[in-house]
């Protein structure tokens, strides 16, 4: 195994409409017989990545809430992970800060900017939000380490992002919601440290792959060896440039299989 892949969910693995991943399937088939790390790294909450996982038949680490938490799960391949605290049969490596501190602060500022986060809305409307069915809409909104939201005037984002600031906090988009989370979490950071705890235990490098399509994906493909972007369905392509950036030709999961499956017959 000289092989990671860190990957996003929403409009990248998964469809960003119809959440489907079924387009992906040859190729996930292909890295579990091959034993290959897939370490999903979403803005989604703990409990949606569990049901994913369980769908997908995997059991490897993941990072959730925009780099908030990386779950381990206890004995994984026999690593000594050497820091964070068990937790609901894992060892969770806390980046981010607890949900009380970060919703604490939107509550002290949402009404100045017209903000609506996932703690103030009915399950009905983070369903019309999301388009999730009502049991994973509820899996959304139980929230560790960061706050969706929305606002009435995203023009308004500059004056939220430096008052987030001065509270130890920061603001990043993803494809659907405005994130307010601790200011020393992302996914980046994340999937250094995932690849460190790797490193310690099997003292080998590793080719790292990224795969993603919105802004909070950004630190993570900066921090991979081979950044992979998949296009969003209208808007296209985030704009950026990187060195070695791979572009999928098509969006979700028949992009994402696409390229994945031609870097594994590459490496």
């Amino acid at each position: 195994m000289r092989l990671i892949i860190f990957s996003d969910l929403d409009g990248t693995l998964l469809n960003h409409d119809d959440y489907s991943l079924d387009a992906a399937r040859p190729v996930l088939d292909r890295i579990s017989q091959a034993r290959i790390p897939l370490i999903l790294t979403t803005s989604k909450t703990r409990h949606e990545v569990e049901q994913i996982r369980d769908i997908m038949a995997i059991c490897d680490p993941f990072i959730v809430e925009n780099g908030g938490g990386i779950y381990f799960p206890l004995g994984y391949r026999g690593f000594k992970i050497g820091r964070g605290e068990e937790k609901k049969g894992y060892t969770l490596v806390q980046l981010g800060l607890p949900y009380e501190q970060i919703r604490c602060f939107f509550i002290s500022v949402q009404h100045r900017f017209g903000a609506k986060g996932f703690g103030d809305l009915p399950l009905h409307s983070i369903m019309e939000l999301t388009g999730l069915p009502p049991d994973r809409a509820a899996l959304a909104n139980i929230r560790e380490f960061t706050e969706p939201f929305l606002m009435d005037r995203d023009e308004d984002i500059s004056a939220l992002t430096q008052l987030a600031g001065e509270k130890g906090m920061k603001i990043t988009c993803g494809g659907r919601f405005h994130h307010l989370m601790g200011i020393d979490q992302d996914k980046g950071k994340a999937v250094r440290t995932v690849c460190e705890i790797f490193y310690q235990n099997l003292g080998r490098d590793f080719i790292t792959v990224g795969i993603g399509d919105s802004e909070n994906d950004l630190p993570m493909l900066q921090q991979v060896d081979i950044p992979v972007l998949v296009p969003r369905p209208v808007k296209g392509y985030l704009d950026i440039q990187l060195p070695r950036l791979i572009r999928a030709v098509n969006p979700g999961c028949r992009g994402w299989n696409e390229v994945v499956g031609g870097l594994l017959d590459e490496l």
